[in-house]
């Protein structure tokens, strides 16, 4: 097996730390376009004294500010700054974790900690500095898997999205295009890429190793309800997991665009037969453009905004005579008018799978970008999501692995 060019490698005896992360863009290339003008509207949230999330008011100021009419990236465009994109999302992810800012602190306090040998850098070969400078930013918390949504490029998605000066790369594992379902439009492209050095693992398993499996999902909704047009939803699902150990059932989703129109007891209708959905097909947690708002149920949220600012951050407030704090935190509004909650997840498994990572983020998710930093343009009408998740759920080869160990402890009993 090939040495993995992350020294944190992957720990394949857990799967506590499954990083997810859905980048969409605008088939359409329309709809992104109005959010150049208008900018990336939000609103402040919080907590009520029985833990249910409340939504605040309005920000009187733009998350992010409008721009020129002109300021917003062509497909062409897109494709070829399609890396670029990637890694500024996966460095928000990365920053949540291990800020840029303590990197100086960082790199100090490791030179330290190594002895006088380490300070002479003069000795160092390239592949080391890299190796270091992988670990002190944290390139670790890269996401584990990575959606990408819709295809306004003209160009079918890559097989690999190598990430400039990481050395390392996301390799497409699964892809839903025209390819694959003839006919299907651009707007339901989904393709799915796993981060390298998990992927070389999957191509080099040990006995105990991961295995990956992921397949295309038509879901027929004309049963659902006769109020909305019904159409197939085209769904990407990926099972991450141990051979025998635990696994993560993740899709991929772009639902119907009817839903966006619907009242809150149809979006009831359609997270109950999203629920039936997921457990009739293993799906633990669904991440994407939903065309509704998911946070209308615990099992549902937006994501918190994050850009990489302190400003941005939440912060805890603890009210007078109490011993309880309070989270404040802002959430942008996912469609290009700024008014609704598009994007988010849906998890459907509270049993065996959970949200982790750090403080609010890790309660529920982050949002991110849709318009390219270094251009100061557009790519998207809806931010990317964020989740890290834990399962200890068991694959079946682990089932029926500790199943036969059980009957041979009945049949030859210790003495």
């Amino acid at each position: 097996m090939p040495k993995r060019e992350f020294d944190e490698g992957y720990d394949v005896s857990t799967l506590g730390g499954v990083s997810i992360l859905f980048i969409p863009f605008d088939a359409a290339k329309k709809f992104y376009k109005a959010n150049t003008t208008k900018g990336v509207k939000g609103l402040s949230a919080s907590f009520n004294d029985s833990g249910q999330r409340v939504d605040g008011a309005n920000l009187a100021n733009p998350l992010v500010p409008g721009m020129a009419a002109s300021a917003f990236l062509q497909g062409p465009d897109i494709a070829s700054k399609l890396a670029d994109i990637v890694r500024q999302e996966c460095d928000l992810i990365r920053n949540l974790y291990n800020p840029d800012a303590d990197h100086d602190d960082n790199y100090q306090s490791w030179l330290e900690s190594n002895g006088p040998q380490a300070a002479d850098t003069s000795q160092w070969s390239d592949r080391r500095k890299n190796r270091i400078e992988r670990n002190l930013r944290g390139y670790k918390h890269y996401p584990s898997l990575l959606f990408l949504s819709e295809n306004p490029t003209g160009s079918p998605f890559p097989d690999r999205i190598d990430i400039a000066g990481l050395g390392m790369s996301y390799v497409r594992r699964h892809l839903i295009d025209d390819s694959t379902v003839k006919g299907i439009k651009h707007v339901n492209e989904i393709a799915l890429y796993l981060r390298e050095d998990l992927h070389q693992q999957v191509e080099n398993p040990k006995n105990d190793g991961f295995y990956l499996e992921a397949t295309t999902l038509t879901r027929k909704t004309a049963s659902i309800q006769a109020k909305l047009k019904s159409k197939d939803e085209y769904i990407l699902k990926v099972t991450l997991g141990n051979r025998y150990g635990h696994s993560v059932t993740v899709a991929g989703v772009h639902l119907r665009a009817s839903l966006t129109g619907s009242n809150p007891q149809e979006r009831q209708v359609e997270r109950n037969a999203l629920q039936t959905f997921c457990v009739s097909e293993g799906i633990q947690v669904m991440v994407g453009d939903f065309n509704m708002d998911l946070q209308e149920t615990t099992q549902g949220s937006r994501g918190v905004f994050f850009d990489g600012r302190p400003e941005s951050r939440p912060t805890y407030l603890l009210p007078h005579k109490s011993p309880e704090a309070i989270p404040l935190f802002q959430q942008q509004y996912s469609n290009s008018a700024g008014n609704a909650h598009y994007m988010g997840y849906y998890q459907a498994d509270a049993e065996h799978l959970e949200l982790s990572g750090p403080g609010m983020y890790g309660l529920m998710g982050a949002s991110g970008s849709r318009h390219l930093h270094s251009e100061g343009k557009y790519y998207s009408d809806h931010p990317s999501i964020y989740l890290q998740v834990k399962s200890t759920r068991l694959t079946g080869e682990a089932r029926d692995k500790i199943l036969a160990r059980k009957i041979l402890r009945v049949i030859r009993p210790m003495k």
